[in-house]
Parts: C-alpha cells; structure tokens; sequence
C-alpha cells in the first residue's frame, strides 16, 4: 500500500469544514475554548471490550491496549479518500502536543481501530501507521481477524458503517460511516465523543485535562 499523505491540502480541507478561512492564524477553532476544569463531563456509557489483532498480528483484548491510561479511539479503514485521513492528521497533531506537555505525557494512549478487517489486516496496518508518519510511541493500531469479532465493538460503541456497492451489488470497497473519536477515562468509561465538526487537538487535550484534574480532587 502506498499512500502520500498531502498535508497542505488536509489542512485547507480541515479549515473549510470548521468555517475557518485563516486555519493557521486561529488554529481552526476561531473561538476561545473554555478552560480546562471550568466544565465537566460526565460518563456518557461503558466503553466496550473486544478481541483485536496488533501491527504484528498477535490477538489482545482491546482494554488491555488501552494499559489504564486516558484513551483517544478513533475508528477508521485505510482505504478511506478523506475524514478518515483527517482523523488521523488531527491526532498527530495531539501527539505532538502531548510530548510537550509533562502534565500529559506518559497519561495518554492512541488507539486507531479498522472497521475493514478484509483489507486491513495487521501489515496494512503498520504500513499505513508508517505512511502517515504516525508516533506510534504511544498510539496503536489495531484490526480484527473478522467482522464475527468486529461487530460487537462497533455494536458497543455505536459505531455505524455501511458496505458501498454499485449497481451490479459488487462491494466497492468504501464505506458510508459517521467519523466519531471516543474519550475514555481509566475506569473504561466514555467521557466525551466527537464528531468532525469538533475533532480538534485544543478540544481533545483541554477534555483530557478536564478529566486529570477531576481525578486529582477526586483523589
């Protein structure tokens, strides 16, 4: 698989979507965002347990990648033209603002789950990960062997996808689906849920702080 990943025009797309013309004077957001702690979030459901395949093809449970820290899971399929591929910009993005904060590092883990195991198999994986440019430092990514052990997952987390076929009913080998990014606290809970009108670093880091600091008074 190659792919090229043409950052210039991810960010002008990025931009459009948000209704902001000057994505890099205002970072996207055009807003000030409000501070971290001055609001809450509260559980939304449980997070849903799985059995998933790594980059080297070994079989785990899905909570045992997510290794008791803060979690960011995003569903994609590496064959995706577009907000797949911008999901994932996105989360470099927080990557990289994560190694420079030593309030977050090491608190947080990146777990990118393919919802076409009959493609992406664990080497597609891996060469997508590398062809992004991905950190993989702190972010996994992960398939499933089937969509018998896939369906529940997405079943769990509400994740919905559609086959595209043409007309001959022959699957084209795209999906329709509603791009969603989960935040998970470490008791598996699902604190927050994002869509791509508000996938965002600032948003995404400000939430996870919000929740530090919850769990720093609940302590």
């Amino acid at each position: 698989m190659r792919l090229k990943r043409p950052v210039s025009v991810f960010i002008l797309l990025w931009g459009l979507l948000l209704g902001a013309p000057s994505f890099a004077k205002d970072n996207g957001l055009g807003y000030t965002p409000p501070a971290p702690g001055s609001y809450e979030l509260p559980p939304i459901k449980r997070a849903v347990d799985g059995i998933v395949l790594d980059t080297k093809g070994h079989q785990q449970r899905l909570f045992d990648c997510m290794d008791d820290k803060f979690v960011i899971l995003s569903f994609i399929y590496t064959n995706c033209s577009d907000i797949c591929h911008l999901a994932t910009y996105v989360l470099q993005q927080v990557t990289t603002e994560l190694k420079q904060d030593l309030m977050l590092s090491g608190q947080v883990r990146l777990i990118t789950l393919s919802f076409d195991p009959d493609h992406d198999t664990p080497e597609v994986m891996r060469r997508y990960a590398q062809a992004m440019e991905c950190d993989t430092s702190g972010w996994v990514f992960l398939t499933t062997s089937s969509h018998a052990e896939l369906q529940p997952i997405l079943d769990g987390y509400g994740q919905y996808i559609v086959r595209e076929r043409d007309a001959t009913g022959k699957a084209t080998g795209a999906f329709m689906h509603v791009l969603k990014v989960f935040l998970i606290d470490r008791e598996h809970k699902v604190r927050n849920i994002y869509s791509l009108s508000f996938l965002h670093s600032t948003l995404l880091l400000n939430d996870i702080r919000t929740l530090l600091l919850e769990e720093g008074a609940n302590r």
